[in-house]
C-alpha cells in the first residue's frame, strides 16, 4: 500500500514501525539473493553451491543441529546454510515467501499451518535455573508456589510461541516490575541467571550445554513439543536428507 510507513521520524530521531520491523528480513533476503546470484554468474564454470535455508526463533535452538549440518557438510561439500533468527510470529512468513525452506521450533498447541508438515522431534520440559547456591540444593522440582516470592526472568514474549507466553504472563500476574526480568533471548535470561539476577524459566532443551547453573523441573508447566515445519509437497532432495538426519540425531539423543 502507497500509505504503508516503514519510518517514523520525528525532530530528533528516525526509528522503524513494526511494518518496517517486519520487512527488514525481507530486504535482508533481496540483498543476499541478488549477491549470490552475481557471484554464481560471475563463476560459472564453478561446481554448483547447494543452499539450505533454515528459520528458527533463537540462536539457542540453532546449537543443537551442529551435528545434524556437520554430517551434511560431509556428504555435501558445497553445501552453505542459510539462517534467519526472527521473532516467532513471524516465522511462518518465511515458509509462506521462500525465505526458508524448513523451520525449527516449538508448535504451538498441536495446531500445524495448512499446506505444512509438522515433524515432531521431541518433547522439552520447562526448566527454571538459576545461579549456583542461589536455592538451596537437594530437590529436583519446584511448584508453581515456590516462585510466588522469587524473582523471575522471562523471554521477550513476542519471540515465544503463543501458549510458552501465555505461562509466562500466569507467572508474572502478581509480582512487582521490579521482581520481572524480561530478555530477547534465551541466551541472555541464562546469562541473567548464571549472574544472580533470579530464576530463568527456560525449555530445558535450550539451556546451554556444559552449564553450572542449578536446574529444576517445574511441577505444573507445558511439555513443549519441537520439531521441524515445512511445505508438504516439497521437491528437494537435500532438505529431505536433512530432515532424515535431524530426525535421527534427535532420536540418539534421547536415547
Amino acid at each position: 500500500s502507497s500509505d504503508l510507513k516503514l519510518f517514523r521520524r520525528s525532530t530528533r530521531m528516525v526509528e522503524l514501525t513494526p511494518e518496517g520491523l517486519a520487512f527488514t528480513e525481507d530486504a535482508r533476503n533481496i540483498v543476499t539473493i541478488a549477491e549470490h546470484a552475481r557471484m554464481r554468474f560471475s563463476h560459472p564454470d564453478d561446481y554448483p553451491v547447494q543452499e539450505l535455508s533454515i528459520g528458527c526463533s533463537n540462536y539457542a535452538e540453532l546449537y543443537l543441529l551442529t551435528d545434524v549440518l556437520h554430517e551434511l557438510s560431509v556428504s555435501h561439500p558445497n553445501l552453505h546454510p542459510r539462517f534467519h533468527v526472527v521473532p516467532h510470529e513471524q516465522l511462518f512468513h518465511l515458509l509462506e515467501t521462500g525465505a526458508a525452506e524448513v523451520i525449527f521450533d516449538i508448535r504451538e498447541n498441536g495446531k500445524t499451518k495448512e499446506a505444512l508438515t509438522f515433524q515432531e522431534l521431541c518433547l522439552s520440559s520447562l526448566v527454571c535455573v538459576c545461579r549456583s547456591g542461589y536455592l538451596p540444593s537437594g530437590k529436583e522440582n519446584l511448584s508453581l508456589s515456590e516462585l510466588k516470592d522469587k524473582k523471575l526472568i522471562f523471554c521477550n514474549p513476542l519471540t515465544l510461541s503463543p501458549d510458552l507466553a501465555r505461562f509466562q504472563w500466569k507467572l508474572a500476574a502478581e509480582k512487582r516490575p521490579a521482581d520481572i526480568h524480561f530478555c530477547n533471548s534465551p541466551e541472555t535470561a541464562a546469562l541473567l541467571a548464571n549472574a544472580g539476577f533470579g530464576i530463568a524459566i527456560l525449555p530445558e532443551l535450550f539451556l546451554p550445554p556444559g552449564s553450572s547453573m542449578q536446574t529444576f523441573r517445574l511441577a505444573e508447566a507445558p511439555s513443549l513439543s519441537v520439531g521441524l515445519f515445512y511445505h508438504a509437497n516439497f521437491e528437494n532432495a537435500l532438505l529431505k536428507e536433512f530432515i532424515q538426519n535431524t530426525r535421527r540425531c534427535f532420536s540418539d539423543m534421547e536415547s
